[in-house]
C-alpha cells in the first residue's frame, strides 16, 4: 500500500494487495470521512417518459462512514455511509451510497484524531515480507507464495515417474 500523510487529520491511500483492504478495514472507522471516486446512477424523470435504467456519471465524493465490511473472497472492501460532498450538483447531499474499494483504488481518510496505533499500521505495512513455501513428493512437487494473509499457489511441477514399481530409467537426482 502507498501511502501520503497529507496534514494532521488526512492520509491518502493507494491500495495494491489484498492485505491492504483488511489494514485499512482496521483504520476506518465510523464517523470518519472518506473521499473517494465513485459512480451513481442518475435517473431523468420526464413527464410522459417511461422510466429508464439511468445513466452511470463517475463522481467524487466526500462520505461519512456509517458501516464498513470486508469480503476476502473477492478482495473488496464495502464502505457504507452518508454523503457529504459531490462533485456533481445533480447528486443530493445526505443520501445514502456506497463506495467499493478494490485493488489499485485511491482513497483518503479524514480522522479528526489518528491513534498510534493506526499510524504504526499505515507505517510498518511496507515491509515486503513473505515466504516460499516448497512441497516435494517423489511424484511431483508444488510449490506456493506466502505473504500476508495470502497463499498464491504457482504451477505444480511433475517427475515423470510411473506409479508402478515396475522398472524405469527415473532418476530422482534429475528431478
Amino acid at each position: 500500500m502507498i501511502t501520503k500523510i497529507i496534514d494532521d487529520t488526512t492520509v491518502s491511500f493507494l491500495v495494491e494487495e489484498p492485505d491492504d483492504l483488511l489494514i485499512l478495514r482496521r483504520i476506518i472507522q465510523k464517523q470518519d470521512k472518506i473521499i473517494s471516486d465513485t459512480t451513481r446512477v442518475i435517473k431523468q424523470d420526464k413527464d410522459y417518459a417511461r422510466p429508464d435504467r439511468g445513466e452511470r456519471i463517475k463522481i467524487r465524493i466526500s462520505l461519512e462512514v456509517e458501516k464498513i465490511a470486508l469480503d476476502a473472497v473477492f478482495d473488496k472492501l464495502r464502505i457504507h455511509g452518508t454523503i457529504l460532498e459531490t462533485t456533481n450538483e445533480v447528486v443530493s447531499k445526505g443520501v445514502h451510497h456506497s463506495i467499493l474499494v478494490r485493488i489499485g483504488d485511491s482513497l483518503n481518510v479524514v480522522k479528526k484524531k489518528w491513534s498510534p496505533v493506526e499510524l504504526k499500521l499505515i507505517k510498518t505495512k511496507d515491509d515486503n515480507f513473505g515466504f516460499i513455501l516448497v512441497a516435494i513428493d517423489k511424484g511431483d512437487c508444488g510449490i506456493g507464495k506466502l505473504k500476508g494473509t495470502h497463499l498464491e499457489l504457482m504451477q505444480n511441477m511433475y517427475s515423470g515417474s510411473s506409479g508402478k514399481q515396475y522398472k524405469t530409467n527415473f532418476n530422482i537426482q534429475t528431478f
